[in-house]
């Protein structure tokens, strides 16, 4: 991170230079008001220890918050004690300080503001005493928190904790060029030197065969073992192999023998024979060049006639073949739910996953190395028929997560403290999808109230409607997704056309005819150029963003016919395969499809109503939910 200073140097001369004062001055503002410190992790911690020594609890516990927004709540699940132990040592170094000066007023406005939050915490038990214990320095419960050890080994833990999670954050394009050209420049340099090695090679091979008296125009004597290589397939057959070896060692030629292994009978010249049968001086009668070499012309195309021929029979016996593209590293069950599991959600990392089931039973769990629940949410109301219809990660936070059921109810989430933050409640509706905005703090929620269908935008945090974005009377949204930025919605309705609206404007720029039956499932190519749309009828359909009028390609495909669905497909991270439902388990398939298309089956279900793919390492975790609600995690290693 030491090169982002520079960064924003460039990003300031280029604000100046085309003239943009006022985004010059908020960049300036900002940088000024940045708690990130220009991710100076030094700076950070000193600005944390000014706070302790100066006894500004609010802003100590301002900047801490932010930096668990930003930073510690993007972590992996098994950080978070450690990051637990990290803030309450920050705190307790706060009290020490005061209680080292002699500030008993700062001590008991410590309590009175942390109590709320650290009560019921089994390590702050003891440290409610503390303002009552004379000498705390000498008792066993706090004297090692005022020795200069422990102090000095809890800030040198916090600058490497804090360092290690920059070092692994994900960089904007901006901040990767220079490593990008660095890499290039190195692979440039390793290429110049292949090449260079390459050429001093043949020069040499070329000086050997000068002084060997060797010429262009001569035939090598291995130039017929090198075309029998090609004839026979040795890596795929070593049993041809061994008869080569075989013919070699018992004096006999396989260029000269009357019959290949192939079973094609050749001609041999007739004066090659009388040359052999009459050589009774160990002598040859030679050929002309000309000759042996329309001869071998002739013996080439034949053999590359049979080659063909036999390409043409393996691809029609291989016709009906699966290929196998990707291979399957490992496979697993997660079983803890007893119905149908009807949505499944990976989190942004991958680390976590959230599956959803017919009896409103919704499971966080950890798909790798073997599935282990993290937490487990319920509906209160008992035998209520309520079906989790919808489930979505908050994009810039993936401890939360929202759901919505077939009641009207929407629930917000918290997977650490497995506690409910807020909930929203549609009376006599029916939630039919929930999507989080992957750039802003929102989400939309489309509904179907009796027959009246509705699509509200969401602030996350107010839970107020931000707007109703327009739609026809007497339709539903079924299926939504957002583009790269979130500005975007494109929407399947239920008589089978596609909405897109613009979501600064608020208004719809398109609105096109897609199927003749309801749209279920819409999904943007990882490109943002492209949409796929999947009907209820099972055809799959894919057009350009631009030319929506444009069929890329169309195919049919068998679904599961279940009136409460999750997401039906999903494509790998460059979008060149895309993992679909089937009826016994899900399918990954190569885009665009071609005859055979099909690149590997996952199996496992008796009906499979969701998926999901996470394509965060190069193993991608494949995971689908089936009928019997059984949850099938799939790692796959990429082609």
């Amino acid at each position: 991170m030491s090169h982002i200073q520079y960064m924003d140097e460039l990003v300031k001369e280029y604000l100046l230079f085309r003239g943009f004062s006022q985004a010059l001055k908020a960049f300036e503002n900002d940088l000024k008001a940045e708690k990130e410190k220009g991710f100076r992790v030094d700076k950070i911690v000193d600005q944390l220890m000014q706070y302790v020594y100066s006894y500004d609890l609010g802003s100590l516990r301002e900047l801490w918050s932010h930096l668990d927004t930003r930073m510690f709540s993007r972590l992996d699940i098994h950080f978070v004690p450690g990051i637990k132990k990290l803030e309450n040592a920050l705190l307790k170094m706060y009290l020490v300080n005061a209680i080292v000066n002699n500030r008993h007023d700062r001590i008991q406005d410590f309590f009175i503001k942390m109590a709320p939050v650290l009560q019921g915490h089994a390590e702050w038990k003891e440290w409610f005493a503390l303002p009552f214990v004379k000498n705390p320095e000498d008792n066993p419960a706090y004297s090692i928190h005022f020795s200069r050890h422990w102090q000095d080994t809890m800030l040198i833990s916090l600058h490497n904790c804090i360092a290690t999670i920059f070092q692994c954050m994900p960089l904007p394009t901006l901040l990767a060029i220079d490593e990008d050209a660095n890499r290039l420049k190195r692979i440039q340099e390793q290429n110049d030197l292949l090449r260079q090695r390459l050429s001093e090679s043949t020069r040499v091979e070329s000086l050997a065969d000068i002084n060997s008296g060797y010429t262009p125009q001569q035939l090598p004597i291995m130039d017929d073992f090198y075309i029998i290589a090609q004839e026979c397939h040795l890596l795929e057959s070593p049993k041809t192999l061994r008869n080569l070896i075989k013919n070699i060692g018992g004096g006999s030629s396989p260029i000269l023998s009357k019959k290949l292994q192939t079973g094609v009978k050749v001609q041999l010249d007739p004066e090659v024979s009388v040359a052999k049968g009459t050589n009774s001086k160990g002598r040859l009668n030679s050929l002309s060049k000309s000759e042996v070499v329309s001869k071998r012309s002739i013996s080439c195309d034949s053999r590359l006639t049979r080659k063909r021929d036999s390409s043409v029979d393996t691809e029609r016996k291989s016709k009906d073949k699966i290929e196998t593209n990707y291979v399957v590293l490992n496979q697993e069950e997660y079983v803890e739910h007893k119905t149908s599991i009807i949505q499944c959600k990976s989190n942004t990392s991958g680390s976590c996953v959230a599956t959803g089931d017919a009896d409103g039973i919704i499971k966080v769990w950890i798909p790798t190395p073997s599935p282990k629940t993290l937490a487990t949410f319920a509906t209160t109301v008992v035998n209520s028929n309520k079906a989790v219809t919808s489930l979505d990660w908050i994009s810039k936070n993936e401890r939360y997560f929202i759901h919505g059921d077939n009641h009207g109810s929407i629930e917000l989430n918290d997977t650490r403290d497995c506690k409910t933050i807020w909930k929203i409640k549609h009376e006599g509706s029916r939630i039919l999808k929930l999507l989080c905005n992957p750039v802003e703090s929102n989400f939309i929620v489309s509904l179907s109230d009796a027959n009246e269908g509705k699509i509200l935008l969401y602030d996350v945090k107010t839970t107020k409607i931000e707007r109703n974005l327009p739609m026809e009377q007497n339709l539903t949204a079924l299926c939504s997704t957002f583009n790269h930025n979130g500005q975007l919605l494109i929407t399947g309705l239920s008589n089978g056309n596609i909405l897109i609206h613009d979501l600064r404007r608020n208004e719809i720029i398109d609105n096109f005819n897609c199927y003749s039956n309801p749209v279920i499932d819409v999904e943007l190519v990882n490109d943002f150029t492209k949409i796929c749309a999947l009907s209820e009828g099972g055809k799959l359909s894919q057009r350009s963003l631009n030319h929506t009028s444009e069929v890329l390609w169309e195919s049919e495909v068998k679904i599961e016919k279940n009136s409460v669905r999750g997401k039906l497909f999903t494509f790998n991270q460059s979008g060149s395969s895309m993992l679909l439902c089937t009826y016994r388990g899900g399918n990954i398939y190569e885009i665009p499809p071609r005859t055979p298309g099909k690149v590997l089956e996952l199996g496992g279900h008796k009906g499979t109503l969701c998926c999901d793919w996470s394509n965060t390492s190069a193993s991608g975790i494949c995971i689908t939910g089936g009928a019997e609600g059984k949850a099938r995690v799939s790692t796959l290693l990429a082609p």
